[in-house]
């Protein structure tokens, strides 16, 4: 009886290992007001397209919403499923599912973007990033607008490039659900710390589009520090002409000095010589003098001597 139950339970693991259920294409793009058309094969033993069930994973919402299966006739296997005038809700990833007694059998899905139609002016680039650090910075790029089949959007991380990870953002805008592309990379908080420069480069209809981002209080602290040394400059410079100024005044002051001394000198050379002159003039005169009594003294004497005749 147990060998029984363990066969049986191969024969049904195989049976479901080989049921398939094929959708196709995988991805369409579309612009809103066109058609889409979407396939789904099955091989699941009695199921035929009128008990396909379709259902659609909403992009925005995530939601799970089943959808009116508009092919029932037939006993066929390829079955499909239409969009007619698609409007940008209609965005999202279809599923086609086979049930099979208690045993649902799901599509691969088919991924369905409804874009607006061609527009030239540059969509907005936003960036996005925590303000608390931690150990690993993520960079969020938003290019509001336009789906990733319309834009190239990467990454210039400290002047390197980076593709980062590109997905869709549905968002609402009034009335209509609004497609998005956003751009996510990683860096890490030594670099992020460090101040590096985080370009998002879009480009779109042929136009190169970047913002760039980078951690404020790296820009702040570098601030200071420049403004610091700058500080520090000016004060090395006002110190070495304040000591240039002493230092030359010191110079004049001894030269100042050094000049009286030599003048002090010179004068008291100078009254020395007179001195000595003086006394060789008194000398002089003096030895005159005596001279002049001494002859004057002789003249006398011959005037005094008259001889008798």
């Amino acid at each position: 009886m147990r060998a029984r139950l363990l066969l049986l339970f191969y024969i049904y693991t195989v049976k479901a290992q080989n049921t398939v259920v094929v959708q196709s294409p995988e991805l369409v793009k579309v612009e809103d007001g066109g058609s889409v058309r979407l396939q789904c094969s099955t091989n699941v033993v009695g199921t035929y397209c009128y008990r396909v069930i379709w259902t659609r994973i909403d992009s925005r919402t995530k939601k799970l919403i089943f959808l009116q299966n508009i092919d029932t006739g037939g006993q066929k296997k390829d079955c499909f499923f239409g969009i007619n005038s698609a409007t940008l809700d209609d965005s999202g990833t279809y599923y086609c599912s086979v049930v099979l007694g208690t045993m649902i059998y799901f599509g691969n899905g088919s991924t369905v973007i409804v874009t607006q139609g061609n527009r030239t002016e540059p969509p907005p680039v936003d960036i996005l990033w925590p303000r608390s650090i931690q150990p690993i910075i993520p960079l969020l790029c938003v290019v509001s607008g336009v789906a990733p089949s319309q834009v190239r959007v990467f990454w210039v991380i400290d002047g390197e490039e980076d593709s980062g990870l590109i997905q869709s953002l549905w968002t609402k805008d009034s009335d209509e659900i609004v497609e998005s592309t956003q751009n996510q990379v990683l860096v890490r908080a030594d670099e992020w710390e460090r101040g590096v420069v985080c370009t998002c480069v879009v480009e779109f209809d042929g136009k190169n589009i970047s913002k760039s981002v980078q951690n404020e209080e790296s820009s702040d602290v570098c601030t200071v520090l420049l403004y610091g040394a700058f500080a520090g400059a000016g004060l090395t410079i006002i110190v070495a002409i304040s000591i240039a100024v002493v230092l030359h005044r010191g110079r004049s002051v001894r030269s100042d000095g050094d000049a009286r001394e030599q003048r002090r000198s010179a004068g008291t050379e100078h009254r020395h010589r007179s001195g000595r002159q003086g006394s060789g003039l008194a000398i002089d005169r003096t030895i005159s003098e005596v001279q002049y009594a001494s002859l004057e003294e002789a003249s006398l004497a011959r005037r005094a001597y008259v001889p008798t005749v």
